[in-house]
């Protein structure tokens, strides 16, 4: 039929009155009328705001929806129009067929559409993944409890976590989960104060931060007050950061156990934040500069708990060190103040033993002015020594040495320096075989990594 006996069709049709309603298409209308499928050709009227290129040479397609089929999932919310729209408007013209007749009335064909993957599912139904074959998959992740979950996600590393919890707001709270971020090692790296302060807001209990170069001047956000962290055991070992981070840093600890400050420029006022730490118990300043009197007098005056303590080539002067060794507390118990050369005496040495009574472990290495008496002062005050180490001590004669036998916990004996090989024999002879020589090189006191165990510090892992 020629398109302008069409129009003239239609323009009859709609003169006649309805036989059967329409489904509206209108920009006004939301979801349209709900056509079955069972009814595939439908006489009706076509409505008043049809668009004029319906009469063309090209037939048209409607889009609709099976409502008497239970296997359908109903409709459980409302479609804008801009999306049903957009789904008609995407149906070729080219792919439709509509049946004209020059004596009947005009007939569209409808064809049914899943509307399951633009319309959300029930609340109470289980999610599903529709494809287009109308296959149905469970999402069996989501049905694991968040135990399990946990479970496997303590098995990958931090990168990864940080990357799944931008998934969705479930794998974002289980990813953050303290329990998978109370050991990090972050040795060898550059980071950000901001990204330092993410981490410590998850829960970090043992904090491993080993040659580690810090950006920024501190962890604190502006528009946010003080916070405390969890943080109990912490290793900046040989790291890099300057002295306004390390005191925000350590401002915000008030659990700390064991610390590591090895290399790093201190102040008095971190030393005010340290001594806030009850529980401090082992603090490393091995090479530490910037020490003063006031730093002295808070770490022997306010930290009263401490019993690891290394003090090795801390660049003290004469001063602090003798008031050091006048005022430092009796719960030390493993103490290394190496490195003095010129500045430790033997009147130095007496006041050290009389304070600290419990010593079991003592290393006075590279202190040339010290004598014979050291050794006396040592043998009558340190009844519970186990280590002692007295090398490159020239000023002491090598057969002094035989005397410290008179202590009975003693084990080992370090005098690297001192004598030679022969020398070594004849003082293993008068010791016995209860006392070893020159076993330790190095000390290890307060130290958290010793010998190859670079996964670890304090003997705690660092890595899950």
């Amino acid at each position: 039929m020629e398109p302008s006996k069409v129009k003239e069709r239609y323009q009859a049709l709609k003169h006649q009155g309805p036989t059967r309603s329409l489904a509206r298409c209108d920009s006004t209308d939301l979801i349209p009328q709900i056509i079955p499928q069972n009814h595939i050709n439908v006489h009706s009227n076509i409505c008043s705001k049809a668009p004029e290129d319906l009469f063309d040479n090209r037939s048209t397609y409607f889009n609709g929806i099976d409502d008497d089929d239970d296997s359908q999932q109903p409709v459980s919310a409302r479609v804008s129009s801009a999306t049903i729209t957009r789904q008609l408007s995407s149906t070729s013209l080219n792919q439709s067929r509509m049946s004209l007749t020059e004596n009947g009335p005009l007939r569209i064909r409808f064809r049914p559409v899943d509307l399951s993957t633009i319309l959300p599912m029930k609340e109470n139904k289980t999610r599903t993944y529709v494809n287009v074959t109308n296959s149905k998959q469970k999402d069996y992740f989501n049905l694991l409890s968040d135990e399990l979950i946990l479970s496997i996600l303590k098995y990958l590393p931090r990168a990864s976590l940080a990357a799944m919890a931008q998934i969705c707001r479930r794998l974002r709270s289980l990813t953050y989960d303290p329990s998978l971020w109370c050991r990090i090692d972050m040795s060898r790296k550059h980071i950000e104060t901001c990204y330092l302060r993410d981490v410590l807001l998850r829960g970090t209990i043992i904090l491993k931060m080993y040659q580690t170069t810090v950006h920024g001047n501190s962890i604190y956000s502006p528009n946010r007050n003080t916070w405390f962290t969890k943080l109990q055991f912490l290793d900046l070992t040989l790291g890099t950061i300057s002295t306004d981070c390390l005191l925000s840093l350590i401002s915000a600890c008030r659990s700390l156990r064991k610390i590591s400050l090895e290399t790093l420029i201190l102040n008095s006022l971190i030393f005010e934040k340290l001594a806030l730490n009850p529980q401090l118990d082992t603090l490393n300043l091995t090479m530490c500069s910037g020490m003063d009197l006031d730093c002295c007098s808070i770490l022997t005056g306010q930290m009263r708990h401490l019993r690891y303590l290394n003090m090795g080539w801390t660049q003290l002067s004469e001063q602090c060190l003798h008031y050091i060794c006048r005022t430092i507390q009796a719960s030390i118990e493993h103490l290394t103040i190496t490195g003095f050369r010129q500045a430790m005496t033997d009147e130095c040495v007496e006041n050290l033993t009389r304070r600290a009574v419990r010593l079991r472990v003592l290393d006075l290495s590279d202190s040339s002015l010290i004598t014979d008496k050291s050794v006396t002062s040592v043998l009558r005050n340190c009844l519970h020594l186990e280590h002692i180490a007295f090398s490159r001590c020239y000023a002491i004669a090598p057969i002094t040495y035989a005397s410290l036998k008179q202590l009975r916990h003693l084990n080992s004996l370090d005098i690297f320096g001192v004598v030679d090989q022969r020398g070594l024999e004849k003082l293993n002879s008068l010791l016995g075989s209860s006392i070893s020589l020159n076993q330790q090189r190095f000390s290890y006191v307060a130290r958290p990594t010793y010998g190859v165990r670079r996964t670890a510090i304090w003997g705690l892992r660092t890595r899950p």
